[in-house]
């Protein structure tokens, strides 16, 4: 039933989750639903408040959420794989968190975000081993195979602690036979532009991307306001999300890796290149990664 599940948590617990949305006269996807949840909402006009009280979520973060568009009962719902099609994996690397997510595109072209992969203190080596064992669970005798990608820095050497040597992540994951894409250019704001244009309804009234929550439960915590601006001295919001903010900005990684990895495939735009009218030259780009000093030869 949608919006409502039941299942054993990580005390042993059973849990049960009841959401308005369970109530066919208050699913917002229909126009009697749709009619309540406004009235709901002026009566309780604080954004957090109404998403702790009616949306089930206690992830508000102090700050700026953001995708504030993004409501759990628009963008998730059950998700099962497609026996034939690619599925596609995006990696993103890192001692703390390192994380992964799992996911396909439907017949409608829209990303269906299946499942994720979080890590707590691993190594590149057995974080992909664990992702490998999951899949193969998962996805047994998935005949259509994988395609990966990955963040442009994870051509890096490693700079894990626990990792004292020369390997570089992809070349770890090139050991287990997984072989990760990257492009270069994108920077974390394209990104997010991309995930926004996902998040836009459609024609038909349905997204570009749905995500599986209860396989998806940090990447929808994330959205529900786990990932956000921070707040400034002066109170308005800081320009860009807090990235330190394990391990909800890693998932949230992961996703941009998978958008930009598959935004043709999605019918999104990609904007054009502007450049930075400044006279020294540019080093860095988004990622954190060294620009090459031919990348924009020539703009």
């Amino acid at each position: 039933m949608k919006g409502f599940t039941v299942r054993e948590n990580e005390l042993g617990i059973m849990a049960v989750r009841l959401h308005y949305s369970s109530d066919p006269t208050k699913d917002p996807t229909t126009e009697l639903g749709a009619a309540w949840l406004e009235s709901a909402r002026r009566l309780q006009p604080d954004p957090n408040m109404f998403a702790q009280e009616f949306e089930i979520n206690w992830w508000v973060a102090a700050g700026t959420r953001v995708f504030p568009e993004f409501t759990e009962s628009r963008y998730c719902v059950p998700l099962e794989h497609r026996h034939r099609k690619v599925l596609y994996r995006a990696w993103d690397f890192g001692w703390h968190a390192p994380a992964c997510l799992i996911g396909q595109i439907d017949q409608k072209d829209r990303l269906l975000v299946l499942h994720e992969v979080v890590g707590r203190e691993q190594t590149t080596r057995d974080f992909a081993k664990a992702v490998i064992e999951q899949c193969s669970q998962w996805y047994p005798h998935h005949s259509a195979g994988f395609e990966d990608f990955c963040d442009p820095a994870g051509q890096q050497v490693s700079s894990t602690a626990s990792e004292r040597s020369e390997v570089r992540d992809v070349e770890v994951l090139g050991a287990l036979g997984v072989y990760p894409k990257w492009s270069y250019g994108w920077s974390r704001k394209d990104g997010r532009a991309l995930i926004h244009q996902l998040l836009v309804m459609r024609s038909d009234d349905s997204p570009s991307l749905y995500i599986d929550g209860p396989q998806c439960s940090v990447l929808l915590q994330s959205f529900l306001g786990k990932y956000v601006y921070p707040a400034r001295a002066d109170g308005q919001a800081h320009d860009e999300p807090d990235e330190s903010n394990h391990p909800w900005s890693d998932v949230m990684a992961s996703l941009r890796y998978l958008v930009t990895g598959l935004y043709t495939a999605l019918g999104l735009r990609r904007f054009a290149y502007q450049p930075i009218l400044k006279e020294e030259p540019m080093d860095w780009h988004g990622y954190g990664t060294p620009v090459r000093r031919d990348q924009y030869a020539g703009e």
